[in-house]
């Protein structure tokens, strides 16, 4: 907990404990007797103990580390590498690609040619050397190089643990057990607290421990980079390190050597600890009594929630804080009318008018304050209602306008209906009389079809691939059979009016 945390609940604490001795608001026989059985009860069982360390942490270590840190990448990503050439002598079959340096070498060994072509014919050798280029980068600057973070990050993750043990040691326990019989029945309290958040205490340990750790995180983000990995196979290279010309005259290689040379010359922890060990038991008188009142406080947690007493006890908190300040006042208006009177005139000392003016100040400035209170809340309910009255003249007009919206859309929904009755008419007319052409096409066509069937039967010719057994089949034929009757009988009236007219009327 902070310096700041702890001053505000210090100053808490001693507010309430003030308030528990209110001689306004006595404590009756039955608290003063609760009270006394918690204070004499668990007393075996009352244990505080803590653990603690003062630390102090050189930042010089630090800083060289996290000031060589840009040239230790910096070295890293320079990617020397020592390029070897290695030829190998391959069957030409097996040859994918010539170099300059492989032609050369084929003009020195003339054995690689046993036949001569044919005139216009290439030459083609039965062998050829290849050479390759292998990249090698685990030269002695780059094993330096990994050495060097390898030996910063031991140094600095010794320290950092041990510092990281002292933090885990931290710790602050607290108990006790209250149990008590009354005549309700018995009531029982345990506190077990324990804290482990506890850090080290030092100024500015936060921040230098921020520090340690972003520095170790950096080494390891180093360590894990390809070209470290790749030079990490290599044997390490082994104290002293040999001054080559790239580690003398490249800066950055330069200050890496030089924080090698700080480093392994620090002999240093580079901190200290200091270990505080405390055990109390059982607690002070002091301590002792605030442990009575968490009792006392969790008892009246349980009754506020427990039995739903939150808004009466709210209730009666205004109640009270309006009583003492309507008695306060009384008490100094009375006070004031009857020194204006000239009563007690003499008895009262120039201090304590002094202050009788002061206070009579004070409830005029009081009363003022409630005045303009009263004021600024009678300007925002104003405010307030003129703002509820604009908001409904907006939502009359909304209304309203919603109200000529609705007409219009009724009106356009009438219309609607009357056009799409009408083009529903429309089409149900064009309906009907595709479906009377239907028919009429689908009656000629039977005809047709009872005629070609007529007229195959009467030459004897059958109809190919005709097979009028199956159900559907014959149900078309019986309809095709029905339009050439009513084909026959409607000729055969038109047949015998003829008749009529050239028989028996002797006509046409």
């Amino acid at each position: 907990m902070s310096q700041n945390q702890m001053d505000r609940y210090y100053r808490a604490a001693r507010q309430f404990a003030g308030q528990l001795k209110d001689a306004a608001l006595p404590a009756d026989d039955a608290e003063r007797k609760l009270r006394d059985l918690f204070a004499r009860s668990g007393i075996e069982t009352e244990k505080l103990a803590s653990v603690s360390f003062d630390v102090s942490i050189s930042r010089d270590w630090i800083e060289r580390i996290e000031d060589a840190l840009p040239h230790l990448e910096a070295a890293i990503r320079e990617d020397r590498q020592f390029i070897k050439t290695e030829g190998n002598v391959t069957p030409i079959e097996r040859v994918r690609k010539i170099s300059r340096t492989s032609v050369e070498h084929l003009s020195r060994h003339s054995e690689m040619i046993t036949h001569v072509p044919e005139e216009g014919e290439d030459l083609i050798p039965d062998k050829l050397k290849v050479f390759e280029n292998e990249s090698n980068y685990a030269i002695y600057e780059n094993r330096v190089l990994y050495m060097i973070l390898c030996y910063t990050r031991d140094f600095v993750d010794y320290r950092y643990f041990k510092i990281s043990q002292a933090r885990k040691e931290c710790r602050s326990e607290m108990e006790f057990r209250k149990s008590i019989l009354t005549g309700d029945g018995p009531i029982r309290m345990e506190l077990s607290f324990s804290d482990m958040s506890k850090g080290l205490s030092g100024e500015g340990n936060a921040e230098i421990l921020a520090r340690l750790e972003a520095t170790a995180a950096a080494i390891g983000v180093l360590l894990s980079m390809p070209l470290m990995k790749n030079v990490a196979q290599a044997p390490m290279v082994q104290a002293p390190i040999t001054r080559t010309n790239v580690l003398r005259m490249d800066k950055h290689f330069k200050e890496v050597v030089a924080l090698y040379d700080y480093l392994s010359c620090y002999t240093e922890d580079g901190f200290t600890l200091e270990r505080h060990e405390k055990v109390i038991a059982p607690f002070p008188a002091a301590m002792q009594r605030s442990a009575v009142e968490m009792s006392m406080y969790s008892y009246y947690l349980y009754n506020a929630y427990g039995q739903d007493m939150t808004e009466t006890l709210e209730q009666r908190y205004i109640q009270e804080e309006e009583r003492r300040a309507a008695e306060k006042r009384k008490h100094r208006e009375e006070r004031l009318q009857a020194i204006f009177r000239g009563k007690n005139a003499g008895q009262i000392s120039q201090e304590e008018f002094l202050e009788l003016l002061s206070e009579s100040a004070a409830i005029g400035e009081e009363k003022d304050a409630q005045i303009r209170k009263l004021q600024g809340e009678v300007a925002a309910y104003q405010s307030e209602s003129e703002a509820t009255e604009r908001r409904v003249d907006a939502l009359r007009g909304e209304v309203d306008r919603g109200r000529t919206e609705a007409d219009s859309l009724r009106q356009r929904l009438s219309d609607t209906r009357k056009e799409s009755a009408a083009q529903a008419e429309d089409m149900q007319a064009k309906l009907d009389k595709v479906q009377a052409d239907l028919a009429e096409e689908q009656e000629k066509r039977r005809l047709l079809e009872a005629r070609i069937i007529g007229m195959l039967e009467e030459y004897g010719v059958k109809k190919p691939d005709a097979d009028m057994t199956e159900k559907e089949e014959f149900l078309e034929l019986e309809k095709e059979k029905a339009a050439f009757d009513k084909f026959f009988e409607r000729k055969w009236g038109v047949a015998k009016r003829k008749i009529r007219k050239r028989i028996l009327w002797k006509r046409g």
